[in-house]
């Protein structure tokens, strides 16, 4: 991947006023620890945790259905709900709103045997047992069963352009090269799964949100990787051509709320996929327009219009990744990355992961944490620079004699934020702006000098901001 060309700093007023509500992923959280990880989320600004849900994990295993079974009723006994039932209370018990990211069928609801070791749950899962699983989830979090608390965010599968959540992904066998001749098939096996998931989630609730997307940056590795990069696997699943015009012949209405992406990024804020119809931050752009040409075109059935949300992101630290983004670089690009994904038309943005894995002396990627993570226990855990970044972000971007400043207050209160320059020792007041109702606060200011920036609000000040633009480096992502 290659660096795009900077881009200009957007002008004060340039998106309309709307929240950047932030969230976490419980990925490789011990349910010992669940309270605290969870708590520290809220405590980092999030309102969200992203749950992965594994269908295959609750219904009972095996390579036929059990007879009797009732897998729409989530009384059935043959369901096992204890580790997901916690999870949900703990994270309602610390103000979180859970998303239940639901994949991985069981065995006896796939649709033939795997050509690969690592498409276990992902071949052609049947979209009625999958309809029939969601109606008994959405009823067991529906708020009226067994005391257990109401569930919103619903997510249809994770990342479904790639093979190894769902496959196949073209019509290629996976002994061979995916060519130019290839035609996906993943987009239209996902097309039966969410309409099947819609229909099970809105029949419980009708105001129950559906998230549907979250689609991995990069399709394909090498010629041999089987996964459908995710611009074109959006718009085959729309109906659109590749110049998102209505596609002939094609008339399927998809039906989600959200429309979610992964933007796993090679580089800065401001990085783009180097090969086409792959994204990274810098083409959000470019599927907030295929979204809104896909609702123009009617091919989306919403309840109102459907939101941007990024299901997850993340970089790795140096230390403890040796290939990971330096401490300091690592807090400017996240506040840089949340004001990028914002002007882009996100809403919400989900982090992988709150604390970093415990594995990474055997050099395991997943060192995206905002925490560094303790062998005795997250009690431990050290932050990062980065976590302040996370609660209050902030950016100041030199335009002339003047400076643009964003930012989002902790935990997205209104109020007023105090905008400051270093100068020498001490900090000189640039201006004191009101924050909306979501917590934002821009405009353009006059610059005292060249020195960093940062906000005030109440007790908390976020990071100094520096004027000076570090150059975009090549980075690993946390995949």
């Amino acid at each position: 991947m290659a660096p795009g060309p900077a881009a200009a700093p957007a002008s004060a007023g340039a998106a309309p006023h709307r929240p950047l509500q932030t969230a976490f992923t419980d990925a490789r959280v011990d349910p010992a620890d669940a309270n605290l990880v969870f708590s520290r989320m809220r405590a980092a600004g999030a309102t969200a945790v992203s749950m992965y849900v594994l269908w295959s994990d609750i219904a009972p295993p095996g390579s036929a259905k059990p007879a009797g079974f009732d897998p729409s009723n989530p009384a059935d006994p043959r369901y096992s709900w204890t580790d997901l039932d916690a999870r949900v209370r703990a994270a309602v018990a610390n103000g979180l709103s859970p998303i239940l990211n639901v994949s991985r069928a069981p065995t006896w609801a796939e649709g033939g045997s795997a050509e690969t070791q690592f498409t276990e749950g992902a071949v052609r899962p049947n979209a009625q047992e999958f309809g029939a699983f969601m109606t008994a989830l959405a009823t067991r979090y529906s708020g009226h069963f067994g005391g257990l608390p109401r569930v919103r965010l619903w997510q249809a599968w994770v990342e479904p352009n790639l093979s190894f959540h769902l496959f196949p992904a073209y019509d290629t066998p996976y002994s061979q090269p995916v060519t130019a001749s290839s035609h996906p098939v993943s987009p239209d096996l996902y097309a039966g799964l969410l309409t099947a998931f819609s229909a099970a989630v809105h029949r419980v609730h009708a105001d129950n949100v559906v998230i549907a997307g979250s689609l991995a940056p990069f399709g394909r590795y090498g010629p041999q990787d089987h996964g459908v990069p995710p611009l074109p696997f959006m718009r085959q699943l729309l109906c659109l051509t590749a110049r998102d015009r209505p596609l002939a012949g094609c008339s399927r209405r998809s039906q989600f709320d959200v429309w979610g992406q992964d933007p796993y990024t090679g580089g800065g804020p401001q990085h783009r996929a180097s090969v086409p119809g792959n994204v990274s931050i810098g083409n959000l752009g470019e599927v907030r327009r295929t979204l809104a040409a896909a609702v123009r075109a009617g091919r989306v059935q919403s309840h109102g219009s459907p939101r941007f949300w990024v299901m997850e992101f993340g970089w790795n630290t140096r230390p403890p990744f040796a290939q990971g983004v330096p401490l300091a670089l690592h807090a400017r690009w996240v506040s840089e990355a949340l004001y990028r994904m914002w002007l882009d038309g996100v809403s919400l943005v989900t982090w992988f992961q709150l604390r970093d894995d415990q594995s990474y002396v055997t050099g395991a990627n997943f060192q995206a944490g905002l925490y560094f993570h303790c062998a005795r226990g997250p009690a431990c855990d050290r932050p990062k620079p980065s976590l302040t970044a996370f609660r209050f972000p902030f950016v100041a971007f030199r335009n002339g004699a003047r400076v643009l400043v964003w930012g989002r207050t902790p935990t997205s209160r209104p109020g007023r934020a105090r905008i400051e320059q270093r100068r020498g020792a001490r900090w000189l007041a640039l201006g004191t702006l009101g924050a909306d109702r979501f917590g934002i606060f821009t405009a353009q200011l006059r610059a005292r000098g060249g020195g960093a920036v940062r906000a005030v609000f109440g007790g908390a000040r976020s990071l100094a901001f520096s004027l000076t633009r570090p150059p975009d480096r090549v980075v690993n992502p946390p995949l």
